[in-house]
């Protein structure tokens, strides 16, 4: 029975290699998630602008429009954060997924080892067995020459 002698590492490689491409799946929800929150922002933004124009068109109070203002001035530093926050978490992508790619050439390097070390197990054991075989052809052969000059006494 054919056992790889550096199985455990293996798995330990393929184990790693998991609980990389897990974290590497979360860092992308939370992007998701955080691009979506930007998105709203900048909707919201946009359609605070509009409402601004409106309603200055039909005129309104100076103290309004400072309100306008501030409102958008707090929006646009949470665009800001969020910007931030989406760079981040893209480097952070970024550098997961190099360590994923590493783990996956390590693992793949102990895959192509295992895949060599079966093929020369396999050539063993043809190997032998074509042995095994010639014997037996020599055995027969050999049995069948004694029974012959047996005979021929």
């Amino acid at each position: 029975m054919y056992r790889f002698n550096m199985q455990t590492v293996l798995d330990h490689r393929q184990f790693v290699e998991d609980k990389l491409k897990k974290d590497l799946a979360e860092i992308r929800q939370q992007l998701m998630a955080v691009q979506q929150r930007m998105k709203m922002l900048e909707r919201k933004e946009m359609d605070t602008h509009t409402a601004l124009n409106q309603e200055q068109a039909r005129g309104i109070s100076s103290d309004q429009v400072v309100a306008y203002h501030a409102y958008l001035k707090r929006l646009s530093d949470r665009i800001a954060r969020q910007g931030k926050l989406v760079s981040e978490i893209r480097e952070r992508e970024s550098k997961k997924q190099d360590a994923v790619l590493e783990a996956m050439k390590k693992r793949q390097i102990l895959e192509k080892l295992k895949d060599q070390s079966l093929e020369r197990y396999n050539q063993m054991l043809l190997k032998k067995e074509m042995n095994f075989i010639d014997e037996m052809a020599i055995n027969q052969f050999v049995r069948k020459s004694i029974q012959k000059s047996g005979e021929g006494q």
